[in-house]
């Protein structure tokens, strides 16, 4: 298969980047306020990615991060020390839908990362709202509260009650914003479309989406612009019944666990270029819901970080405070810092400015 011109582009764009040679007037550069991290397949990294664009929007922005995943790994990353019984998402999602019913004391809800994780005491002051394994549950009493919503105002001025939780998480969010006085929002999500991470999107003005180049990775991107296009997908089936017109763009496609050559500094492998051409196929047919019209802009690559993202993964340290060679202990074994860490750091800059620019 060809490479297209545009792919090339986005090659050649690498070999600049890891030459530190410098790129300006991104074309893309449109700066959203909300970002929701988000595919359809788990395993992939995106927790540890998400934890590393935190940072870089903590050393420019002050921000609010949410962790929408029962998994919770993105909380235990900014806190080794949190508490099941902490005030969490799942709180305040469930006293928007229950009103009364549901006591939780909200004014705890967001937590200064800067107080539980010292790596990012070097960036503006920055806050987290925890995530919780009850999240697991929450879909099914979400969706049977929609439907009863939706039942109970068919006939009427219907759609108000749905828009209203629809928006819970939105709510949740510029409540915080107000209160925190943050300037960014970044959500990380889980990889089931119901719940949290539906309410994540409807909360979102933009969608960051991790693709690892592998295939299922492919078809999971696929699914998710066909759920974010396609007018008879749940999330726009459930934005029309409740009058909700706008909804998030694309932003950034983050090709996540490329391989290099090691026969030439700076080029893709070809079982990479495979699929990242595969995945620039499939962005051009729903170019619409880019936020530009020019896709290949939207597209960063990132390499597998081996014992980098391990570490960051498990320490909660970010990448670019990783030096090479530096030993850390993680499940009793020793993992060093390799030299590739010094591209991981111009990778995830790029990943960056690509948000952010």
């Amino acid at each position: 298969m060809a490479i297209t011109s545009d792919v090339q582009e986005l090659f050649d764009r690498y070999d600049m980047i890891l030459s530190d040679k410098s790129i300006d007037n991104l074309p893309h550069a449109k700066k959203h306020r909300t970002y929701a991290v988000t595919n359809f397949r788990g395993g992939i990294g995106k927790t540890t990615l998400s934890f590393n664009l935190a940072y870089a929007m903590c050393k420019n922005y002050m921000t609010l991060f949410l962790d929408v995943c029962p998994q919770q790994n993105f909380t235990s990353l900014f806190s080794n020390n949190f508490l099941e019984n902490d005030i969490t998402i799942y709180d305040a999602l469930m006293q928007k839908m229950m009103g009364s019913a549901w006591s939780a004391d909200l004014s705890k809800l967001s937590k200064r990362v800067q107080d539980t994780n010292s790596e990012f005491k070097d960036g503006k002051t920055c806050y987290y709202i925890p995530g919780s394994s009850r999240l697991f549950l929450y879909p099914s009493q979400f969706y049977s509260r929609l439907n009863e919503y939706l039942g109970l105002t068919s006939s009427g001025n219907g759609e108000k009650p749905v828009r209203v939780l629809l928006h819970m998480l939105k709510s949740i969010i510029e409540e915080q914003i107000e209160e925190t006085k943050v300037e960014k929002v970044l959500i990380d999500t889980s990889p089931f479309f119901a719940g949290g991470t539906h309410l994540a999107w409807a909360a979102a003005d933009a969608l960051i989406i991790p693709v690892r180049v592998d295939e299922q990775s492919i078809y999971s991107l696929e699914l998710t612009l066909q759920m974010l296009k396609d007018e008879t997908s749940d999330f726009n089936v459930w934005r029309t019944r409740a009058g909700i017109e706008e909804k998030p763009v694309v932003q950034a496609i983050l090709m996540t666990h490329c391989g290099w050559n090691r026969q030439a500094d700076h080029q893709i492998d070809q079982a990479s270029r495979m699929y990242i051409e595969r995945a620039y196929e499939i962005a051009e047919k729903y170019s619409d819901i880019f936020a530009t019209n020019n896709i290949i802009d939207h597209f960063a690559l990132l390499s597998d970080f081996h014992s980098s993202g391990r570490i960051s993964g498990s320490k909660g340290i970010p990448i670019d405070k990783l030096s090479e060679g530096r030993q850390y202990r993680i499940e009793n074994k020793k993992v060093e810092v390799n030299k590739s860490v010094n591209r991981y750091k111009k990778e995830l800059a790029y990943a960056f400015r690509l948000i952010n620019e």
